[in-house]
């Protein structure tokens, strides 16, 4: 084997048994902890590449702030045009980056496209019921608030599916909580 691949067998490893370990915990640690997990992680694995996540989930953070309303095809544009950046690194003379880098890239663009698809779901419904006149309850499947930076990082950085899978929307992260 690989030291890449025994790298990612320690990994699926830990993995597992911290899984028991969040199982019974409450909102606060799951979040805060699995998110803790899944930086050390990406931190072990990525080293300085690490920036690149940041780089990702910060811009697309930005721009759920900033345009709710079509954030989607803007976290779309811009996490797409950031990873064609990060593919291209090494022709920019750039140091290259790990390939669990590359994985959490790629999951990390799945995630923050589905995010922003969800919030931007959210600010329609809420504009429509303005439109309409009156308050009614959440509905059903949206999220009940746009998260914070912090909600945004643990949600992005969770240990669950950050290299390997499986991709789950922010909505099933919430309930998870």
């Amino acid at each position: 084997m690989s030291p890449e691949e025994w790298t990612y067998l320690v990994v699926l490893l830990i993995s597992i048994p911290i899984g028991f370990l969040f199982k019974k915990a409450g909102p606060g640690l799951k979040r805060w902890g699995a998110a803790a997990v899944g930086l050390g992680l990406t931190l072990f694995t990525c080293g300085p590449h690490t920036l690149h996540s940041l780089i990702t989930i910060l811009g697309t953070w930005a721009l759920i702030q900033a345009q709710p309303c079509s954030c989607h095809a803007l976290a779309l544009a811009w996490t797409f045009s950031y990873l064609l950046f990060f593919r291209a690194l090494s022709l920019l003379g750039l140091p290259t980056p790990t390939p669990f880098t590359n994985a959490v890239q790629l999951l990390l663009t799945l995630k923050l496209v589905s995010l922003a698809s969800e919030v931007q779901d959210l600010h329609l419904a809420q504009r429509k019921e303005m439109a309409s006149g009156f308050s009614k309850g959440p509905t059903l499947g949206l999220l009940p608030d746009v998260p914070s930076l912090m909600e945004t990082l643990s949600y992005s950085y969770c240990y669950v599916g950050i290299m390997t899978g499986p991709f789950f929307r922010y909505r099933t992260y919430l309930d998870w909580l």
